[in-house]
């Protein structure tokens, strides 16, 4: 099928107000391709979802030019909730519903894609669309066990037939030009105990934020830029929005993060990020993992420093694009009883030799190149609280989701 014009340009004014809010020049010849808020992200309620809600801070809707499918105006089925709606609100002068307290002093947008209640059902605009490779059904199942994707992947032209039963949807947002957006929160919407109204989920999505993308100007004026790109675990302990890590006296949930960076000779395009094109790309390309973890911001532990995956893109001779996909996985080994970090300093193979302190002693959360990496077989290890043994089955948990960037230097 033909994609329109406007998606091979669409995210570029996104990505540039994303460097703006970091006070920092778009000077130095670089241009972003790519999304400030891009991603596929899988249901993890443990129930069917019927919708899904982005909340963006400090933005009013007239400064959003793209809600995920908009781009495509004759094919809304991409996804079975078609088009979103957007609605504002204004928390600076009254008290917030209970459900977005923590929007509380902010004026910003509700983007949210839902089924609507038609005689006592939950019904999906798209969910049965005719001109759909499928029928997609009304809402988004619960699959306990996923399969990872590229950030760019969960409608029918990324994941085709499977799209249906595979448990996640793709969402994005594009800014106008030179537009900061505040704090961006992801809810699943559920239906109330009435079965009448659709509710945010009890915890947010647990996906983590966009990482955020930073042009460093070259040292010589001729020189090609540096590209950082950071990706950290949510900033919100287990999930709840209303408490902020940077107010916790323990760690936050850790996350493994599955860093796929491919560069290449020719210009990104946004319709060239899915798993079928990436696959057949000529290029060069460099995989890493990284735990990410936030730490306290209060207490005996605030200071720590955080875990979080910062890379340079330095672009050599020839290379005029990058494309990062973010894989994200959760943290399935030992924490800390007490401050919830994560155990990933000594394991031991058996649990008499974890009792016994013993000499079988590995890292468990690194290769033996010293880089992070997550080990997937069973292992013990001793709470350094109560001298307890703790067993793990591995440390690399449920994978929840993906986004991708995707950048070219001129």
């Amino acid at each position: 099928m033909k994609r329109s014009a406007t998606h091979r340009a669409l995210w570029v004014t996104a990505s540039l107000a994303a460097l703006a809010s970091l006070g920092l020049s778009t000077a130095a010849h670089a241009q972003i391709i790519g999304s400030y808020d891009n991603f596929d992200v899988f249901n993890d309620t443990g129930k069917t979802a019927e919708g899904f809600e982005i909340d963006i801070e400090d933005v009013d809707a007239s400064q959003l030019t793209r809600e995920f499918p908009s781009n495509f105006t004759t094919q809304p089925w991409l996804i079975r909730y078609g088009l979103p709606t957007v609605t504002s609100y204004d928390w600076t002068t009254a008290t917030p519903d209970a459900a977005h307290a923590y929007d509380a002093g902010h004026k910003g947008v509700l983007v949210t894609w839902a089924a609507t209640l038609q005689g006592g059902a939950w019904v999906a605009s798209q969910g049965s669309a005719a001109g759909a490779p499928g029928i997609a059904g009304n809402g988004t199942p619960y699959n306990p066990k996923p399969t990872a994707t590229t950030g760019e992947s969960c409608w029918w032209w990324g994941l085709g037939a499977t799209y249906p039963n595979a448990g996640c949807e793709h969402f994005g947002v594009s800014f106008a030009g030179g537009v900061v957006p505040g704090k961006m929160t992801y809810h699943w919407k559920l239906p109330d105990p009435s079965n009448t109204t659709l509710v945010n989920g009890t915890l947010e999505a647990t996906m983590p934020a966009s990482p955020i993308l930073v042009v460093v100007p070259p040292a010589v004026p001729a020189a090609l830029p540096v590209v950082q790109a950071v990706a950290r675990a949510p900033a919100d302990a287990g999930g709840d929005p209303n408490r902020p890590q940077a107010g916790e006296p323990q760690f936050g949930d850790a996350f493994w993060v599955k860093t796929t960076t491919l560069y290449g000779a020719v210009d990104a395009q946004l319709e060239g990020l899915q798993v079928h094109n990436i696959k057949n790309l000529k290029v060069r390309k460099v995989v890493t993992w990284k735990l990410l973890q936030r730490p306290p911001g209060v207490g005996a532990k605030a200071g720590a420093p955080e875990r979080e995956a910062a890379e340079n893109d330095n672009f050599a001779k020839g290379i005029v694009q990058v494309t990062k996909q973010y894989q994200y996985y959760k943290f399935s080994g030992a924490y800390d009883s007490e401050t919830h970090e994560a155990l990933c300093d000594l394991f031991y193979g058996t649990a008499a030799a974890a009792a016994a302190n013993g000499a079988t002693v590995q890292v468990s959360c690194q290769n033996n190149n010293g880089d992070d990496f997550p080990y997937t077989k069973a292992y013990y290890t001793t709470d350094p609280v109560f001298g307890v043994v703790k067993a793990a089955k591995g440390n690399l948990g449920v994978y929840i989701g993906a986004h991708v960037n995707a950048y070219n230097v001129k």
